[in-house]
Formats: C-alpha cells, structure tokens, sequence
C-alpha cells in the first residue's frame, strides 16, 4: 500500500551556520530537479525567492511556513495566507 506519508529520514534541515553551504545555494540547486519544496522558516523575506531568479518558477508547487515577523515589502506584496495555482 502506497503512502505520501513522510518519515524523520525523508526530512533535510538547512541553515545559515555553515559558511561554504547557504540555504540559497541550497534551494537553487534544488529548484533544478524538484517539483516540489516545502520551507519553513522563522523569517521570511520576499527577496529570498527573488535572489533566486526565475529557477523557483520552474518549481511546480512551494509551500513556505514562516513566522511573524517580515519586512514592509513582504507583507505588502504576500498580505495573507495564499494559494497559487497555475
């Protein structure tokens, strides 16, 4: 029986605290092969997916669970909660 369900080995967490390995340079690489991300973060800035360029595009579904706390230009452009479909 087939299940989407995940378990601890099929987590991957990433941070800042390695200086040769950054969580850009991460989910660029990432975007190249995935069809999917989730992220979660404790801040989020909207910079982050334009750092990016256009490999987050090629991405088919990203799903980002962030804290409270953003910059102005982030909560003007996100708002709220939202669901994009293509």
């Amino acid at each position: 029986m087939a299940t989407d369900k995940q378990d601890a080995s099929d987590l991957f967490i990433v941070d800042n605290s390695d200086s040769d390995w950054k969580v850009m340079s991460y989910l660029a690489d990432w975007c190249e092969f995935s069809s999917a991300m989730d992220i979660a973060t404790g801040y989020f800035e909207i910079g982050a997916l334009l750092g990016l360029e256009e490999k987050w595009q090629e991405v088919d579904k990203i799903r980002i669970l962030f804290g409270d706390e953003v910059t102005k230009r982030t909560k003007r452009i996100i708002g709220g909660p939202h669901q994009l479909d293509r």
